[in-house]
């Protein structure tokens, strides 16, 4: 394996870019197989709070494992500790952005990558992050994984942000208003003690998802925490569930990046447009209507 750091620049205004730096594992060899794999930290943390995961990722199932410094959080906060985040924070939009970008950098970078194998991969913040990149490039992943995930922005997580959110900001925020966009298999999973993420967020969007008769597997860790400890660990419950899908599940057609599709997702009195034909720091990559 062989690590390394990229930057690009992300979405923010027509003057003035914003710089994303990523931390990428891959394999020494790539071949026809290999796959990619976003795999997201959560809010006030850094591109390098999963390198053990991204290291087994890499080895045992042959992806290009990418971790996003997405903006407001971690280094970008902090550029010594990697710890902590700004106020106002935006709360899983831009981030979103931020992140989509970077797999679409790697593709770029990578362009022999078997693009039927991208998968993704997030816990808390990272979990929400996940959850609605599968929503805003519905037509992208084979299978997507979301530990203690934040579902829609509650009033003590809008307290952590330090803003107000329009009605339409909480819509595009809330993996239940648009979980019908979801079009891949899910992992959820949450510790039934979380004191950070109650456990309510993912027992909402399984109910939902049930509803809706979509593809997804849930486990509550019973007197598991934020981490799933003392019961668990993050890296241990991944260990045993990942191999399955990671090894089987890929995706036909192509992605939405490669067809430069338009996605609409109506939230409240607007509707989001997202044109992934656009550049990574395009303003024209979404724009409301």
């Amino acid at each position: 394996m062989r690590s390394y750091e990229i930057t690009y620049p992300s979405v923010n205004t027509e003057s003035h870019i914003k710089n994303i730096t990523a931390f990428v594992i891959e394999p020494d060899r790539l071949n026809a197989h290999t796959g990619a794999m976003l795999i997201t930290h959560g809010w006030g943390g850094n591109r390098l709070d999963y390198r053990e995961t991204m290291a087994y990722a890499c080895e045992e199932f042959n992806l290009i494992c990418l971790s996003v410094e997405f903006r407001q959080s971690g280094f970008d906060f902090d550029p010594v500790k990697g710890l902590g985040a700004y106020v106002p924070y935006d709360a899983s939009f831009y981030q979103v952005f931020d992140v989509l970008n970077g797999l679409r950098t790697i593709l770029d970078l990578r362009p022999g990558v078997n693009r039927r194998r991208l998968f993704l991969y997030g816990g808390s913040q990272g979990g929400h992050i996940t959850l609605l990149s599968t929503i805003y490039a519905p037509q992208t992943f084979a299978f997507a994984y979301a530990t203690s995930p934040v579902t829609y922005i509650e009033s003590h997580i809008q307290k952590w942000a330090g803003r107000e959110f329009a009605a339409y900001e909480f819509s595009i925020r809330n993996v239940m208003d648009h979980a019908e966009f979801i079009d891949c298999p899910l992992r959820l999973e949450h510790g039934t003690i979380d004191d950070i993420v109650p456990d309510h967020h993912t027992r909402l969007l399984a109910a939902k998802l049930e509803s809706l008769k979509k593809s997804f597997t849930v486990e509550y860790i019973e007197g598991g925490g934020h981490s799933l400890a003392p019961v668990t660990s993050r890296l241990e419950t991944f260990k045993r569930i990942a191999p399955e899908p990671l090894k089987t599940l890929t995706r036909e057609g192509d992605d939405d990046f490669l067809r430069g599709s338009i996605v609409e997702i109506p939230c409240q009195d607007r509707v989001l447009r997202i044109d992934w034909s656009k550049p990574t720091d395009s303003i024209e990559l979404f724009c409301w209507k």
